[in-house]
C-alpha cells in the first residue's frame, strides 16, 4: 500500500529521489569497461595469436641480433668494449666529424669506467634505442612521405598522430602489457610508438615545404613521379627529415626511464632500482651514464648546423613542440642564427679585398715566444723527479706508498705526481700550441685538406678492421694484428684532429688561450706543492717540481706581456650595463668552492664503513689542497667582478680580466679533479677486508664552484677575436691606423673610440 503525504507525493518516490542523489546510486549502472577490455584481450590471445607474434617478431629478431649475450655471437653485449667505443667513434665521425667522434668515444668509454654492470646496462640501453629508432624510421619515413604527397592520407593520419601525442606515456603501457607482457620487447614497442609522431610529422612537413615551382619544373622536363620524389623532394626535405630523426631519438631517450617500469633492462632499470632503494650513489652513477648516452646519441643525430642548445634544452624543445613541427623548425632556425652570431660564425658575403689577421708585432711576439719556452720547460719538468721516499698523493689511497724509501718519483708516475703531472703536461702543451699558432704563416691553414684526407684513410682502416673482426670472430680466428691496426688508426686520428684544429686556427689560439693554459699549469703545480701526505708519511719534494713551477711562472709572465699587446676586438656589441647576476654568480661560485674545500676530500673506509675517517680539504690532518683551490677561486672571483662591470665596462678590460678569470678558475677545477683521479688510480683494495680509501664529496663541490667561475670568464672572452686588416694593407700602415685611434681615444675623442672598438682595422 502506497502512503500519500499531505503533498500528495508517495513515500516511495521520495526515497527514490534520495537514492538518486546518493553517490552509491551510481553502482547500479556501472559500465563494465574494464571487463570489456579483459574480454577483448582474452579473445585476441585465443584467436589472433599469429598477429601478435607477427608484430613481436621484428623486435625479437633485432634484439637477438644486436643484444645477444652469447660469447660465440657478435653483438653489442658480447664483443669487447673497445670495439663498441671504436664503433661509436667511426659512426660519429662519418655522420658528423672526427671531433664529435672523439667526444663520443670518450663518453661511451666513461660509461664503462663506472663499472662492469654499468657497461652491461649501457650496452642494453644503446640496443633498445637503436631498435626503437630503427623501426620508427622504417615505419615513419615512408608514412611521412606518403602523407606529404597525398592529402587524403594526411587527413586520416593527422588525427591519429594527435591522439597518440595526447595519450600519456603511462597509458600506452597498458595494452602492451596486456598483449605482450612485461620486458624489453613490450617496453621497446611502447618507446617506438611514443617516439614515432615527430618522424611522420616532420617528414610530411619537409615534403610539403619543397617549392612547387621546383617540383613543376622537374615534371616539365619529363621526370617521372619516382624521380621527382627521389631526386627533388627527398633531397630538399633532408633537413626536416634529419630534424625529425633527432626529435624521435630524443623522445625515445626520454621514454627509457619509464620503460623500466615495464621490466626493461638498461640504465633506466638502475635508476628505477636506485629510487626504490633510496640509493643515492647508484642514482648518481646511473644518471651520469644515462646523460653520456643521451649526449652521444644527440650529437650524432644532430643536423649539420648546430642550434646552440644544450642537451636538456633540446629534449625540452622536442617534448614541448612535438605536436607543432612548423614552430619547431622556426625555433631551431632562430637558435641557429643566435648561436652563429654569438660565436662569430654568421654567414657573410666575402669581403673584397679579402681580410687577413692583424700581424704579430714585436711585443706580442716576445710574449708568445716566452710562453712557448716556459711551457716546454714546465712539461719537461713533469718527467723529472717530483717526490722521494713516499707518495704525497698516492699514499692517501694506497698503504704501500706510505714508505717508498730511496725511490725517486716523477711527476707523471702513479706514486709521484700522477694525474697532477699528466694535467700539467696537457696544459703546458696546449699553452705552447696556442702561443706558436699566431707566429705561423697564414698559409699553414692549407694543410687542413691533406690532414682531412689522412683522417678519412684512418676512418676507412677502422671501418675495415671492425668488419674483419666481426667476420673472423664468427670463424673463431685470431685477429690480434687487425686489433692493433685499428687502435693505431684511432690514435693517429686523435692526433690529426688536434693538428687540424691547430692549423685551422681558432680565436683562442693566441695570447688569451696561451695565458689561460699557462695559469692552469702554474696553478696545478702550486696545488701539488701544497699537498700534505697522510699522518706519519715521510716524503720530500724534488727539483723536478720546482722546474715545472718556474717554467709555468715564466710562461705566465710571457702570457701577460702578449695579452697586453695582442690586438683583439669584440665581434659583437657587449652589454652596456653592469651584470648584477654575473657578480652574484661569481660570489656564489667562490662560496661553493669554499664549502667544498672545507668539506671532506678523503673518506677512509679501510677500517670498515662504521669506522671510516673523514679528512677535510682545509684541516691540518687532511691533504691540504683545499687552501690553494680556494685561493685560486678567490682570485678568479675578484677578476670576475671586473668582467661583469663592477669597476667599468671597457671592452678591452673585459677581455683582459676575463682571460685571467678563466685561467685562475681552471686550477680550482683541475686540483680536486686530479686528486680524485690519482686516488682512483692507486686505491688499495687488499687492505682491511677489501674496503677502500675514497675521495670525499668536497672535491665534487669544489669542481662545481670552479666550473661556475670558469663559465663566467669564458662567456666574457668568447666574443673576442683578432683584428682583421685588408690583405693589401701592410703591417706598418695597419699599426699606424690603430695607434692613431688609440691616441684619439686617450684624449677623449668618441670618434677614435668607435674606430678602435668597432672597426676591424
Amino acid at each position: 500500500m502506497t502512503v500519500l503525504l499531505a503533498t500528495g507525493r508517495p513515500v516511495t518516490a521520495i526515497a527514490a529521489q534520495r537514492d538518486f542523489e546518493d553517490n552509491n546510486w551510481l553502482d547500479q549502472f556501472r559500465i563494465p569497461v574494464g571487463d570489456w577490455f579483459t574480454q577483448t584481450v582474452d579473445w585476441v590471445d585465443e584467436n589472433l595469436e599469429w598477429l601478435l607474434n607477427a608484430v613481436q617478431w621484428p623486435f625479437e629478431f633485432l634484439f637477438d641480433l644486436i643484444m645477444n649475450d652469447n660469447p660465440a655471437r657478435d653483438s653489442i653485449m658480447s664483443i669487447s668494449w673497445v670495439w663498441v667505443v671504436l664503433g661509436f667513434f667511426l659512426l660519429a665521425s662519418v655522420l658528423r666529424n672526427t671531433r664529435v667522434g672523439l667526444m663520443s668515444a670518450v663518453m661511451v668509454a666513461a660509461c664503462g669506467f663506472l663499472g662492469q654492470d654499468f657497461w652491461f646496462q649501457t650496452s642494453k640501453t644503446f640496443g633498445m634505442i637503436f631498435v626503437s629508432v630503427l623501426l620508427c624510421t622504417l615505419v615513419g619515413l615512408p608514412l611521412g612521405i606518403l602523407c606529404g604527397r597525398s592529402d587524403a592520407v594526411w587527413g586520416v593520419t593527422r588525427p591519429i598522430l594527435d591522439a597518440m601525442q595526447v595519450v600519456h606515456s603511462f597509458v600506452w603501457m597498458l595494452p602492451f602489457i596486456a598483449f605482450w607482457g612485461t620486458g624489453e620487447v613490450s617496453s621497446t614497442m611502447v618507446t617506438m610508438l611514443f617516439a614515432l609522431p615527430p618522424m611522420v610529422r616532420l617528414t610530411n612537413l619537409g615534403i610539403r615545404q619543397v617549392p612547387d615551382d621546383v617540383v613543376e619544373a622537374s615534371r616539365s622536363f619529363g621526370a617521372s613521379e619516382r624521380r621527382v620524389l627521389t631526386d627533388v623532394q627527398i633531397p630538399l626535405a633532408r633537413p626536416a627529415i634529419m630534424t625529425g630523426l633527432n626529435q624521435t631519438l630524443l623522445l625515445a631517450i626520454s621514454m627509457l626511464g619509464i620503460a623500466a617500469f615495464m621490466g626493461a633492462d638498461g640504465l633506466g632499470k638502475l635508476i628505477f632500482r636506485a629510487i626504490n632503494n633510496l640509493d643515492t650513489g647508484l642514482a648518481a652513477s646511473a644518471g651520469l651514464a644515462f646523460f653520456f648516452v643521451a649526449v652521444v646519441l644527440d650529437r650524432i643525430s644532430q643536423p649539420e648546423a648546430d642550434d646552440g642548445l644544450s642537451l636538456f634544452g633540446r629534449i625540452g624543445q622536442a617534448w614541448r613542440l612535438r605536436a607543432d613541427p612548423e614552430a619547431l623548425l622556426a625555433e631551431q632556425a632562430q637558435n641557429a642564427a643566435d648561436a652563429a652570431a654569438d660565436t662569430g660564425l654568421a654567414v657573410e658575403e666575402p669581403a673584397e679585398p679579402a681580410e687577413r689577421p692583424f700581424p704579430v708585432e714585436s711585443k706580442e711576439r716576445t710574449g708568445l715566444m716566452v710562453i712557448a719556452l716556459g711551457s716546454v720547460v714546465a712539461a719537461v719538468g713533469a718527467f723529472l723527479p717530483w717526490a722521494a721516499d713516499g707518495g704525497p698523493v698516492s699514499a692517501w689511497g694506497r698503504v704501500a706508498d706510505e714508505d717508498l724509501a730511496g725511490q725517486m718519483l716523477t711527476g707523471v708516475s702513479g706514486s709521484g705526481g700522477s694525474f697532477f703531472g699528466i694535467a700539467i703536461v696537457a696544459c703546458a702543451v696546449l699553452a705552447a700550441l696556442a702561443a706558436l699558432r699566431p707566429l705561423m704563416p697564414s698559409s699553414l691553414a692549407n694543410l687542413s685538406k691533406p690532414i682531412n684526407r689522412l683522417q678519412g684513410i684512418g676512418l676507412a682502416v677502422i671501418g675495415a678492421a671492425l668488419v674483419l673482426i666481426f667476420i673472423l670472430n664468427l670463424l673463431d680466428v685470431n685477429f690480434d694484428v687487425i686489433e692493433s691496426a685499428a687502435l693505431v688508426a684511432f690514435a693517429a686520428i686523435a692526433v690529426l684532429v688536434v693538428i687540424d684544429t691547430w692549423v685551422r686556427g681558432t680565436p683562442r689560439l693566441g695570447a688569451d688561450g696561451a695565458l689561460i693554459m699557462a695559469l692552469a699549469t702554474m696553478g696545478t703545480a702550486v696545488g701539488f706543492a701544497s699537498i700534505r701526505g697522510p699522518f706519519g708519511v715521510s716524503y720530500s719534494l724534488q727539483f723536478g717540481l720546482f722546474v715545472t713551477i718556474a717554467g709555468a711562472a715564466v710562461a705566465t709572465i710571457g702570457g701577460l706581456l702578449a695579452l697586453r699587446a695582442a690586438p683583439y676586438l669584440s665581434q659583437r656589441p657587449l652589454p652596456t650595463s653592469r651584470s648584477n647576476g654575473g657578480a652574484a654568480g661569481a660570489i656564489a661560485g667562490m662560496l661553493v668552492v669554499l664549502g667544498g674545500s672545507y668539506a671532506a676530500w678523503v673518506v677512509d673506509e679501510r677500517g670498515g664503513f662504521r669506522n671510516r675517517q673523514f679528512f677535510k680539504g682545509m684541516s691540518v690532518d687532511g691533504p691540504g689542497l683545499g687552501w690553494p683551490t680556494f685561493a685560486f677561486a678567490v682570485a678568479a672571483m675578484l677578476t670576475a667582478l671586473v668582467v661583469v662591470g663592477v669597476f667599468g665596462l671597457k671592452d678591452q678590460r673585459r677581455w683582459h680580466w676575463g682571460t685571467l678569470t678563466t685561467g685562475l678558475a681552471l686550477p680550482a677545477i683541475i686540483i680536486p679533479a686530479a686528486f680524485t683521479m690519482s686516488i682512483s688510480r692507486t686505491g688499495d683494495t687488499d687492505y682491511f677486508n677489501d674496503a677502500n680509501a675514497l675521495t670525499g664529496a668536497g672535491v665534487l663541490i669544489s669542481v662545481i664552484g670552479g666550473f661556475v667561475l670558469f663559465t663566467i670568464g669564458r662567456s666574457a672572452i668568447k666574443h673576442f677575436a683578432r683584428r682583421k686588416i685588408y690583405a693589401g694593407v701592410g703591417a706598418s700602415a695597419a699599426t699606424a691606423l690603430v695607434l692613431n685611434a688609440e691616441a684619439e681615444l686617450q684624449v677623449g675623442d668618441e670618434t677614435g673610440a668607435d674606430v678602435l672598438e668597432g672597426s676591424n682595422l
